[in-house]
């Protein structure tokens, strides 16, 4: 005999079905946005809601994975869930984890653009207070010079891009002397002149060789370098 008719208890219909506390909380983690949960324990109403709601923009959907597993969760009506106790505390465990994960994604989203422009506004303060040095400016540097009375020296050009600027009085011609090799003729006067030329040829040491009948002359050579 069943021990409700030993103790006097009878029931016009049978109990409904228990409702499985792992289901429950499985569908509240995977389906939870949609209420499907709310609507597996027989709770329309609450489940519509939530699925409106998209779970309550996910707080609705967070606070369900926890009252699922409390002891006196239960179904529409009013029956506990079916589950054990070391259940309920893996399954809370397991919500705690994914409570956990969700706030450090979280942080890390949004932490991730903060820290990115408290960065920058590092950077730039530094720049700001510390500013870096302009880059280096080429300047036009004098490598020869020679007059009537300063006979010519050699000449050192490091890019080969000479500019000669000159006055002579008579004709003139002016030559550069490799260390091997023919002269070159870099200018060549009939008659007194002054102004300016550019000559290319190679990075070197030349001779500078001036034959004129001028007796009052100048010229200078120059080249655009780094400043040392």
């Amino acid at each position: 005999m069943p021990l409700t008719e030993q103790y006097g208890l009878f029931f016009e219909r049978d109990l409904p079905p228990r409702r499985s506390l792992r289901t429950a909380w499985l569908l509240a983690l995977f389906l939870g946005f949609t209420g499907a949960d709310r609507f597996y324990l027989h709770k329309p109403v609450t489940g519509t809601l939530k699925l409106l709601t998209l779970g309550g923009a996910g707080i609705w959907w967070l606070i369900d994975l926890f009252r699922i597993t409390n002891e006196f969760a239960a179904d529409g009506a009013s029956m506990p869930l079916l589950g054990t106790n070391s259940q309920r505390r893996g399954l809370r465990l397991a919500s705690i984890a994914v409570a956990a994960a969700l706030v450090g994604a979280v942080v890390y989203v949004t932490a991730a653009p903060v820290t990115g422009t408290i960065t920058a506004t590092v950077t730039g303060l530094n720049e700001l207070l510390n500013p870096a040095p302009p880059p280096p400016v080429k300047e036009l540097v004098t490598v020869a010079e020679a007059s009537a009375t300063k006979p010519p020296g050699p000449v050192v050009t490091v890019t080969g891009n000479l500019h000669i600027e000159y006055t002579f009085t008579g004709p003139a011609v002016v030559y550069l002397q490799p260390a091997k090799g023919p002269a070159l003729t870099i200018l060549a006067l009939v008659k007194a002149r002054a102004g300016a030329i550019g000559v290319t040829l190679r990075p070197g040491i030349y001779t500078l060789i001036i034959s004129t009948t001028g007796t009052l002359w100048h010229l200078t050579a120059a080249e655009y370098r780094l400043p040392r």
